[in-house]
């Protein structure tokens, strides 16, 4: 082989391996146009049914920026504050109309015995029988006597108001040295202690003397250790000055306090549902701690005294006008109330209006004999009330056969005797007397014909 074509072949050679790879891209994409062509050109299917949609949609992958989870933890925390809730709203009551002989209670005091006639009139708002009079004075006290004066008003208040029952509520804005002339002496001291148990008893004599149940409220617990030490300090004195007297100490202590004996703001109410009971200032009380400071107050009068406790009280109303008055030697006397010596005294017949003849039951016939009306003086005389025959003389009612007192052994075999009218019964009565007396007219005058022919023929 001659090397001229030789050399042009490997020339060629050569060329095409250098210039191949400019062309790779351009032959490739000719060859992808031209299969398109092809591809867009209708076959005879395409024509008949029309183009088949075979594109798929553009999936372009766009990249994002890496997100970032932000992790969210739910946490839940106590409230600690310390603030006391919002007092909820009271319903209040609508007090009715009292009845005019209804029982008064006076309620005598500072600001703690204000709330406590708001709450007892509230709780005793449905009671016709039980009205409640309120005399207070929110800043007054024992120690501040020069701005009111407790043992001189408490004289012209009982005989104004005459009320069946006084409850004090006193002490509460004591917390303050007594002032004697121009000395001052703190609180617990000896002097102060003196002269505040002399100002006491001076009140609780005046409320002896007047005969009537009194209550008086012990003094709640108040925010601050040391308030509520002097509370208890006050309370220590008062108690036992109160029950030598024979009145009634309410004990409301543990009502307003802890467990352990502290000042609360909120706790049970009436309900036993947790209410405020006192105000922010820690002092004042409540709606809620009205209601529960009237609650021991109520509940102590009943036991006390009976009022509303059923049909029958065991306290006549004070209906008579009675005062208290001192005497020319200093002592407080309860004079009145003033009745004329021609008025009859009550109760001084034993007669009641429209009442029947008395009808007794004779055990052995079991019928009913009518008694004629003793008069009052014979009744006084021989002493037949049948209480005074019971009780004094200790002798037992008429037995009659087959009532519930019956108590004789071995029972009876006769049936009890049937009640017979009244007037039926005098018209037996006077018919077996009638019978009787003729009776016993006959039977003397046989005898007398029978026995004399007897001593005649003898003769």
């Amino acid at each position: 082989m001659p090397r001229k074509p030789l050399f042009a072949c490997l020339a060629v050679l050569i060329g095409f391996a250098v210039v191949l790879p400019d062309l790779e891209p351009v032959v490739a994409q000719e060859i992808q146009l031209a299969q398109a062509k092809k591809r867009d050109r209708p076959g005879l299917f395409e024509r008949l049914f029309g183009k088949r949609n075979t594109s798929k949609p553009s999936t372009t992958v766009r990249k994002r920026a890496p997100i970032i989870k932000k992790r969210t933890t739910t946490t839940t925390r106590r409230k600690t504050t310390t603030s006391r809730p919002a007092a909820p709203v009271v319903k209040t009551v609508e007090v009715e109309e009292k009845d005019p002989n209804a029982h008064k209670i006076l309620i005598v005091g500072d600001f703690v015995a204000s709330g406590l006639a708001w709450g007892l009139d509230q709780a005793l708002a449905k009671e016709s029988m039980l009205a409640v009079s309120e005399r207070t004075a929110d800043s007054s006290g024992f120690v501040r006597a020069g701005d009111f004066d407790w043992n001189q008003k408490i004289l012209g208040i009982l005989n104004e108001e005459s009320p069946d029952i006084v409850v004090v509520a006193l002490g509460a804005n004591d917390r303050e040295a007594i002032s004697q002339g121009e000395e001052k002496h703190p609180v617990n001291s000896a002097e102060w202690e003196e002269i505040y148990t002399t100002r006491v008893d001076g009140l609780i004599d005046t409320l002896k003397v007047y005969g009537r149940p009194f209550f008086w409220v012990s003094l709640p617990a108040l925010r601050g250790a040391e308030a509520t030490a002097d509370m208890a300090y006050i309370n220590g004195l008062s108690k036992p000055r109160v029950e030598k007297a024979g009145g009634y100490y309410v004990d409301v202590w543990n009502g307003f306090t802890n467990a352990s004996g502290q000042f609360i703001t909120s706790g049970p109410d009436i309900d036993g549902q947790v209410k405020a009971l006192r105000t922010r200032d820690g002092v004042n009380f409540s709606s809620a701690g009205k209601l529960k400071l009237a609650y021991y107050v109520e509940r102590d009068i009943r036991r006390a005294t009976g009022f509303g406790a059923g049909a029958i009280d065991l306290l006549a109303s004070a209906t008579q006008s009675s005062t208290i008055e001192i005497g020319p030697d200093g002592k407080k006397r309860l004079v009145g109330p003033v009745i004329a010596l021609a008025d009859p005294l009550p109760g001084a017949t034993a007669e009641l209006a429209g009442e029947p003849d008395p009808v007794i039951f004779d055990p052995v016939t079991g019928k009913a004999l009518t008694l004629p009306k003793p008069t009052d003086d014979a009744i006084e005389a021989a002493n037949l009330t049948p209480q005074y025959r019971l009780i004094v003389k200790g002798e037992a009612p008429i037995i009659v056969v087959g009532r519930i007192d019956d108590f004789t052994w071995p029972p009876s075999n006769r049936q009890g005797p049937a009640f017979i009218d009244p007037i039926e019964a005098a018209a037996l009565a006077a018919e077996e007397a009638a019978a009787l007396a003729a009776e016993e007219g006959e039977g003397e005058g046989g005898g007398e014909a029978v026995l004399t022919p007897v001593s005649k023929s003898s003769e």
